[in-house]
């Protein structure tokens, strides 16, 4: 079974695309489809930790990769 790796980058789009260095997860997903869910309810901890004002000012986004780190 593949086993997969989340990365989060926190980005600005406010002049361009400009991000933060990479978030690694320390939890390792059994699926593409456990780790990409995961990745979607980490951003949304994050732009709330960030808050509204932060979020619009900056336009603040997320980016993720699902990465392979294997297989048992």
């Amino acid at each position: 079974m593949i086993k997969f790796n989340l990365i989060i980058w926190v980005c600005s789009f406010l002049q361009g695309e400009v991000c933060m260095p990479p978030i690694q997860s320390p939890i390792i997903y059994n699926s593409w489809y456990e780790c990409s869910r995961a990745a979607h309810q980490e951003s949304v901890k994050i732009m709330s930790n960030l808050g509204y004002k932060v979020v619009n000012k900056d336009k603040i986004a997320m980016k993720y990769r699902c990465r392979e780190v294997g297989t048992i």
